[in-house]
């Protein structure tokens, strides 16, 4: 197989240096093929993702691999609660949830007819409700079969995302468009606030000697160095489960409230009138992109077990959650007419999130 493999590997290179193009473009192509390595099982389900395609891994594709690795060390949960039993404080998560679970789990409340609002008033039409559903299906359709290994998984989950894009330019479509996003949103929070919850398990069972022990190894005295990283994790975890659910509540609210977009208002800007709620829902937007962007650092944590690591990941979450308290003091000073509606703020709980991160970094 090993024989095979590498012939395979010689012959695609030979082709590709026969292509038209860019020389540059061919180089870079064959020096990530030489990168490549047999795919290997992992866990229960196939990895067919290789380091160099890790780099340029999309949301989904990268988030499935920390949460594929953190289920194996599930396996440390007893031994954790052992341990929690026997009067060590732990600090433990919850054990790791494959990806296609957490995306089940996602609560959508606040539906039309279902008598309960949500948060601030208001409650989701039913066209919304139902776009919110169909864009979390679809997310866990290519979710499962990338923890299956399927081929052109990968490939699939790639073109949903870029599909995403495309789609959301234009959000303001109407209910079913805007219901998609919102869906789409709450769904990758849920994703990357369990991907942390993974991250803190490893971490847990790696500072912690007894649950170590009850998991088979040989469990090693923790250092200080062990507990830094440990803590640095917990209070990242901490502080994101408030700053998610800040942005969980926010966007639900404009579900709830986008037949009304047009009552808020809107600003001057570079001769442009823009609406206020379209304003709150770009800041949303943004929110989420960079929260993504910490997904790649989480990997490299969990790679790494490195303090350096985890503080680079704790600089990235500071600078996030920085932005999720400005859009939060936006809203308080310059959404009047949203917040007289019913749109909550969350100042006191956000902005001591930042504050505790930041102390975190010392």
């Amino acid at each position: 197989m090993g024989r095979k493999y590498e012939q395979a590997k010689l012959a695609i290179e030979e082709f590709l240096q026969t292509l038209d193009g860019d020389y540059a473009d061919q180089e870079m192509l064959i020096e990530g093929l030489k990168g490549l390595q047999k795919t290997t099982r992992c866990n229960t389900y196939s990895s067919v993702i290789t380091k160099s395609t890790i780099e340029k891994m999309s949301f989904l594709g990268e988030i499935v691999e920390v949460l594929g690795e953190g289920s194996a060390e599930a396996g440390a949960r007893e031994g954790v609660e052992v341990a929690a039993k026997e009067g060590a404080e732990v600090g433990v998560a919850e054990g790791a949830s494959s990806a296609s679970q957490v995306i089940d789990e996602v609560i959508i409340d606040g539906a039309q007819g279902a008598g309960k609002e949500v948060e601030g008033g208001g409650a989701i039409q039913q066209e919304a409700q139902e776009a919110m559903e169909a864009s979390q299906k679809e997310m866990k359709d290519v979710v499962e079969k990338l923890e299956k290994g399927e081929p052109g998984a990968l490939e699939e989950a790639n073109a949903i995302e870029s599909s995403w894009k495309t789609k959301f330019k234009n959000v303001w479509a109407g209910a079913k468009t805007f219901g998609g996003f919102v869906g789409v949103e709450l769904a990758k929070g849920a994703l990357f606030t369990a991907g942390m919850k993974a991250l803190e398990l490893v971490f847990t069972k790696l500072t912690h000697p007894s649950v170590a022990n009850v998991a088979g190894g040989p469990g090693a005295p923790a250092t200080p160095v062990d507990d830094r990283r440990l803590k640095i994790i917990q209070v990242i975890n901490k502080s994101g489960q408030i700053l998610q659910e800040a942005l969980d509540t926010w966007s639900k609210w404009q579900a709830a409230h986008y037949d009304n977009r047009d009552s808020y208002g809107t600003i001057s800007a570079a001769g442009f009138d823009l609406s206020i709620f379209q304003i709150l829902q770009n800041g949303i937007s943004s929110l989420g992109d960079q929260r993504d962007k910490l997904v790649p650092l989480v990997s490299k944590a969990k790679q790494d077990n490195s303090l350096e690591a985890v503080k680079t990941l704790l600089t990235a979450d500071i600078a996030y959650a920085k932005a999720v308290a400005d859009l939060n003091s936006h809203i308080s000073s310059n959404m009047k007419t949203m917040t007289d509606d019913g749109l909550p703020t969350r100042s006191t709980e956000v902005q001591a999130a930042y504050s505790t991160l930041v102390a975190a970094s010392a």
